[in-house]
């Protein structure tokens, strides 16, 4: 019990940090693969800070956020095949953006996206 209330504020100051990206590389998923493809998993989010009003400028940073992750994800497959493949496409794409109510210091939105590829490597 001790552990969780330390693990409290860790994951607290995590979750609110300006932007974080997680990469998954998977070699063996179910389906049959091509000797020499993997799937890799993209995670990214980040916080837009800014009123969460139903006003048009409110509407329009939502809409700059989705749009960041979709260019994110496209620019994804340039960047593995720079790095480690011959061949990338993409498989999935999701998109979150959550309004975060609180005190004006602390609203906006946290953008969310995860992204599936499948690369066939070098």
């Amino acid at each position: 019990m001790r552990s969780y209330f330390l693990a409290v504020p860790f994951l607290v100051l995590l979750s609110a940090s300006g932007g974080a990206q997680q990469i998954n590389i998977q070699n063996r998923l179910g389906g049959p693969e091509q000797k020499g493809e993997i799937r890799i998993q993209v995670n990214m989010n980040f916080f837009v800070p800014g009123a969460v009003s139903n006003t048009e400028a409110s509407l329009k940073a939502q809409e700059d956020a989705r749009k960041a992750l979709y260019a994110s994800a496209g620019r994804e497959c340039e960047l593995l095949k720079e790095v480690l493949a011959s061949e990338c496409r993409i498989e999935s794409v999701n998109v979150n953006v959550n309004r975060n109510y609180g005190q004006p210091m602390n609203e906006g939105f946290t953008a969310n996206g995860s992204f599936g590829f499948r690369v066939t490597l070098k």
